[in-house]
C-alpha cells in the first residue's frame, strides 16, 4: 500500500500486519486459558462431588428408587465432566471454516501441514508468494472462531456444574426430612 514513511515509519501495511499479528497471539492465549480453565475446573468439580459424597454418607438411607438415582447419578456427575472435557476437543484444525473461498487462495504458511509442503524449499516459496496482511486476517479469524467456539463449551460445562449442586443440595434436603 503505502511506502516506507520518511523517517523510518512502518508503513501501514507493515502497521496492520504488526496489529493482526499481535491479536493472533492473544487469541490463541486465550485458546490455550480456556483449556487450561477447563482442566482445573473439571478436576475441581471431581474433588467437590467427593465432599458432597461425603456429606451424603451423614445423611440418612436413601429412599428405595434405585433405578432414578444411579440414572440422576450419571447425569448429574458425569455430564459436567464431559462438557469440560469437551471444550479441549475443537483444535484450530477443527475449528469452524472461515471462508472457503478465501482459504483456497491462501498459501496457508501461518498453520503449516506437513503433507501440504514436502522441503523446505515448498515451504520458503510459499512464504513468498504469500500476502501476510491476508494470512494473518484469516489466522486470527479461524483462531476466534475457535475461541469463541472452546468459551461457549466452557459456559455449557459451568452451567451443568452448577445445576448438578443445586440438584445434589436439593437431594440432601430430601434425605435430611425437610
Amino acid at each position: 500500500m503505502l511506502a516506507v514513511l520518511e523517517g523510518g515509519m512502518e508503513s501501514t501495511d507493515q502497521k496492520s500486519v504488526g496489529m493482526v499479528r499481535d491479536s493472533l497471539a492473544e487469541a490463541q492465549m486465550t485458546v490455550r486459558a480456556y483449556d487450561t480453565k477447563a482442566q482445573i475446573v473439571g478436576v475441581g468439580y471431581i474433588f467437590a462431588l467427593g465432599i458432597v459424597a461425603q456429606i451424603s454418607e451423614l445423611l440418612p438411607e436413601r429412599p428405595d428408587y434405585p433405578l432414578i438415582l444411579v440414572l440422576m447419578g450419571w447425569v448429574v456427575v458425569m455430564v459436567p465432566i464431559i462438557l469440560f472435557g469437551y471444550v479441549l476437543y475443537p483444535t484450530r484444525k477443527t475449528a469452524p471454516n472461515v471462508s472457503q473461498d478465501f482459504e483456497a487462495k491462501l498459501e496457508q504458511v501461518l498453520y503449516v501441514e506437513s503433507t501440504r509442503y514436502a522441503t523446505v524449499e515448498d515451504l520458503r516459496a510459499a512464504v513468498m508468494r504469500s500476502e501476510p496482511l491476508d494470512e494473518y486476517c484469516f489466522e486470527l479469524l479461524k483462531v476466534s472462531k475457535l475461541r469463541e467456539l472452546k468459551r461457549k463449551r466452557f459456559l455449557r460445562g459451568l452451567f451443568a456444574a452448577a445445576i448438578a449442586f443445586v440438584l445434589l443440595f436439593l437431594s440432601h434436603l430430601l434425605r435430611s426430612g425437610m
